[in-house]
């Protein structure tokens, strides 16, 4: 099954079946995954977003690219690689030449052919444990450049990052690929962490007036690992606990 979330890390696998990359592409759009786009014999790093699929054409849209610098590499027709990480995988490919598009909706973008190939990563042998709220579990982000932070509860937690609940509507204010590098996280009978996390996703949901922020931990200190995968191994026994006595 694409995208299991039940095995382990496997080695690098090409896919090239038209139908499975489809699929993969396809699951991109549905989650609103944030694509990092690097331009060949370039060094900036640009983030967009698959909004249309057109198998029927052979083609797939990406939204303009943040920085907006990058639109103008891509007009001229420099090849670049996308990188996309969702549930664990990491997707990679190479496209070729880029064209502007309007969308149907009138929205400016750029057309893309579908590859012949990409390559699938399993790197996750991650548990994602959801965090009762009961734990004395939260994450403060700090951005010490921008004068920012944000207080929030954790929803769950894996070995590689962690899902946060903030009050309000903070869409505009914590943006896909940012950095908060010197953010605090506390874990149940755990000190204070420094950690260094980044924005993946985010998702405002208007009836609990919440943003919920999928953040993942950039290269943590040994020690800091130790304390997270301690927390995400005892939420995995109470789980599998209460799933046993569920059966009877």
């Amino acid at each position: 099954m694409l995208l299991d979330q039940g095995i382990g890390p496997q080695p690098p696998r090409e896919v090239t079946a038209p139908l499975e990359i489809q699929s993969l592409l396809k699951a991109l759009q549905a989650s609103r995954t944030l694509l990092e786009v690097r331009f060949d014999d370039r060094n900036q790093t640009f983030h967009s977003y698959l909004v249309n699929l057109d198998p029927s054409a052979g083609t797939f849209h990406i939204d303009e690219l943040i920085p907006s610098m990058g639109d103008k590499w891509a007009t001229q027709g420099e090849s670049f690689r996308i990188d996309a990480w969702m549930d664990g995988v990491h997707l990679r490919w190479n496209n070729g030449a880029a064209v502007k598009v309007q969308l149907e909706d009138g929205a400016p973008a750029f057309s893309l052919s579908l590859p012949e190939q990409l390559i699938y990563h399993q790197r996750r042998d991650a548990y994602r444990a959801p965090v009762q709220r009961s734990l004395d579990t939260r994450l403060e982000l700090i951005h010490a450049e921008r004068e920012r932070r944000f207080s929030g509860e954790l929803l769950d937690i894996s070995a590689t990052g962690c899902k946060l609940r903030l009050v309000g509507n903070l869409l505009e204010q914590l943006q896909p690929g940012e950095r908060y590098e010197r953010s605090l996280l506390q874990l149940e009978d755990s000190p204070l962490l420094d950690v260094n996390v980044e924005v993946r996703h985010r998702e405002y949901l208007q009836p609990s007036d919440e943003t919920h922020v999928g953040l993942h931990f950039h290269q943590p200190p040994a020690q800091v690992q130790r304390h997270i995968d301690r927390l995400v191994n005892q939420l995995q026994r109470e789980a599998r606990r209460q799933a046993r006595e569920d059966l009877f």
